[in-house]
């Protein structure tokens, strides 16, 4: 293992881009084990949960879900609207979305994380990429805002898509909204941004975001690796001394392993 914590500490899994309709079975069971194994205090997911938005993609999404043995808080992303049914993308873009029951707030036992979700895609837009993200939104207002007023010494903010596309990326995120997103910052800022939509992992202070650092998770099960290959992310926070440690796990061989340590150390956290 990578790290050395004394006292207490919570133990979070990010996953994101599951794409399911496209996801691998391999990589799904492997990651069930791993996850189990892992024992999270909380399982957070950022997005993209399906490929197309289909029924029978949400249906199997909530069979694997409903197998993990930890809260679940959890955000669309651009995949999860109905991508061809233009109709409901109109009137109830991510009701599949929300009919699965996952969380969108969790608070560790003993109140010192504190993690909201929101979402930050949108059925339709008035651009012609409509994959791209939206800051503006009300939902992420209301979980900043919310995240502002707790006291938890660590506060996490889970959206799918990074204000801005992480230097290496593949994948272009280009959310609107993000400058009206920097004046709600002003009012006191998470300590950690988690996301997903790169299929890649990155780690960087966020320059539109005042410094924000941002956390990028490979995709869990999805064909399109983006070079980056299959992962998820495993975030350990000592309630004691205020460390926190970030690890990336990949798929090596039928199963998911720990690969590398993308950030170890002080975490700034908001007073």
């Amino acid at each position: 293992m990578f790290w050395n914590l004394n006292g207490a500490m919570i133990t979070l899994v990010h996953i994101s881009d599951i794409h399911f309709g496209d996801a691998c079975a391999d990589k799904l069971d492997a990651a069930s084990r791993a996850i189990a194994a892992i024992g999270p205090d909380c399982v957070i997911l950022t997005g993209d949960l399906t490929q197309e938005g289909k029924r029978e993609e949400f249906a199997q999404a909530s069979k694997w879900l409903n197998a993990i043995q930890a809260p679940i808080v959890g955000c669309p992303g651009n995949h999860d609207t109905p991508m061809f049914n233009l109709a409901l993308r109109f009137l109830d873009p991510f009701g599949r979305f929300r009919r699965l029951g996952l969380l969108s707030t969790w608070h560790s036992i003993d109140g010192s994380v504190h993690v909201e979700a929101a979402n930050s895609a949108r059925g339709l837009q008035g651009r012609m990429d409509w994959s791209q993200g939206d800051y503006g939104q009300p939902d992420v207002f209301a979980a900043l805002d919310r995240l502002v007023r707790s006291r938890a010494p660590y506060k996490i903010l889970a959206l799918h898509h990074p204000p801005e596309t992480p230097i290496g990326a593949a994948v272009t995120s280009e959310p609107l909204g993000v400058d009206h997103f920097i004046k709600h910052l002003a009012c006191g800022s998470p300590d950690l941004l988690l996301c997903g939509h790169v299929h890649a992992a990155f780690d960087f202070p966020a320059h539109t975001l005042e410094g924000l650092r941002v956390m990028t998770v490979p995709s869990l099960a999805s064909s399109r690796e983006r070079g980056f290959g299959a992962g998820f992310g495993v975030i350990h926070l000592s309630t004691d001394d205020l460390i926190i440690t970030r690890a990336i796990w990949r798929y090596e061989a039928g199963h998911f392993k720990e690969a590398n340590n993308i950030l170890e150390g002080t975490l700034h956290v908001a007073s």
